[in-house]
């Protein structure tokens, strides 16, 4: 659910090209489907906090002994319902789950090598000096698009692939932490009519080098903001003062890409909150039933 389910597209794309069948389902849907219903013969369980309901009771109903459970705290209710723990640390983490995000990208690339479905990456293991670097790097343009995005009547974030799951998160966290409402749509079908929406006021956020480096050219005169992040060299209307370019490394692929993206994203939101009168950590509507009560714990 939420951040852990958006994960999940990343892991999806990258078994599909690697010619693998796979389907990120949320838990919710499980949920209504017919009893003894077995979607996929392995079942990788995602949740943060190990006490997502929806999430625990799903994974209640698939096969015992092909379930293994990311979390970043693997001894709690979900312990009941895996069969191989894959634990984060159970580091604490921001409300909107920016560090258990970038972890699970980092366990799913170690799952994937460990048993040989992806080759291995020669980047993985840098990955936290990556994201370091990512953080000292993206820190000038994240503030300079930071007050771009407080400001931002709405904001629609494209990407497809990996970057559809960067796309999926930068949108969660811009709602639960700037309060700006937000749209994620997959690259081809934002064209498919989202973005008629689209108007001066609305940011809109790029992840990607192909077919995303051309939605930019009919938005920008009609006073839009865009902002994309790219390894392309070559960008058009790039000098146009409504457009951001944010180079990757072409080199980043992987796991390591989305991890770099979302990075970004988390450095726009710790410099857009700045603008707004509220704390990030402040939620205004709680829900009582999205997450088991620590006390209950075993």
């Amino acid at each position: 659910m939420g951040a852990s389910g958006h994960s999940g597209r990343a892991l999806v794309s990258l078994l599909a090209q690697a010619g693998y069948r796979a389907v990120s389902l949320t838990a919710s849907d499980v949920l209504l489907s017919a009893v003894g219903f077995q979607p996929a013969d392995h079942y990788i369980i995602v949740s943060e906090s190990g006490r997502s309901p929806e999430t625990i009771e799903a994974a209640r109903r698939l096969t015992q002994g092909t379930r293994v459970g990311i979390s970043n705290f693997p001894q709690a209710q979900i312990a009941e319902v895996i069969d191989v723990p894959l634990g984060l640390g159970g580091f604490e983490d921001s409300p909107v789950y920016t560090a258990g995000y970038t972890a699970t990208l980092m366990a799913y690339a170690l799952l994937l090598e460990k048993v040989g479905v992806l080759p291995a990456d020669s980047n993985v293991p840098r990955i936290p000096e990556i994201v370091e670097n990512a953080l000292a790097d993206f820190a000038p343009v994240a503030r300079a698009v930071s007050s771009l995005v407080a400001a931002a009547t709405d904001i629609d974030v494209v990407g497809r692939g990996t970057s559809f799951a960067s796309a999926l998160e930068t949108a969660l966290m811009i709602r639960e932490g700037l309060r700006i409402p937000t749209g994620a749509f997959e690259t081809y079908e934002y064209l498919h009519g989202p973005m008629e929406s689209v108007a001066a006021g609305t940011v809109v956020i790029i992840f990607g080098d192909e077919r995303e480096l051309t939605i930019p050219g009919s938005l920008l005169d009609a006073g839009v903001h865009v902002v994309v992040m790219t390894t392309a060299h070559d960008v058009p209307n790039e000098g146009h003062p409504n457009l951001t370019v944010v180079r990757l490394d072409s080199c980043l692929a992987g796991f390591v890409r989305p991890i770099v993206e979302i990075v970004f994203a988390q450095l726009v939101l710790a410099e857009a909150i700045l603008h707004k009168p509220f704390p990030i950590e402040q939620f205004i509507y709680e829900q009582p039933d999205t997450k088991i009560p620590i006390a209950m714990l075993s």
